[in-house]
């Protein structure tokens, strides 16, 4: 399992927050063996590539390689992959997502203006 720590600024777009899978996942994404899934925090599923038109709020997309959110929240990523070969790969990502606002030059300090 990967937990990815980042905050919402890193990852908002014009048009949402988009999480990205790790590249050492892509080779996997597009095999028919693999399911994918994305959910919230408690598991909740919320979107399924293979099923890119049942989208639960607050996904807005999906694809084989990200999700496309209309809320910068936690997530889980769930790929599971077993061949008639008997071979299985899974792996999980957590996306851990910070709101920190933006830094503003001289913060805390105090600027007097002459008058």
């Amino acid at each position: 399992m990967d937990i990815v720590n980042i905050t919402c600024a890193e990852i908002q777009t014009a048009v949402g927050f988009v999480y990205v899978i790790l590249p050492v996942i892509m080779n996997h994404t597009n095999n028919p063996d693999c399911e994918q899934s994305w959910c919230l925090e408690d598991w909740h599923l919320v979107a399924d590539p293979s099923d890119p038109q049942r989208l639960i709020d607050p996904v807005i997309s999906v694809s084989s390689d990200r999700v496309v959110t209309s809320l910068c929240v936690n997530l889980n990523y769930q790929i599971i992959c077993d061949s008639a070969d008997e071979s299985h790969f899974s792996h999980e990502i957590k996306f851990r997502v910070r709101n920190e606002p933006a830094v503003t030059p001289n913060s805390g300090e105090f600027q007097l203006i002459d008058v």
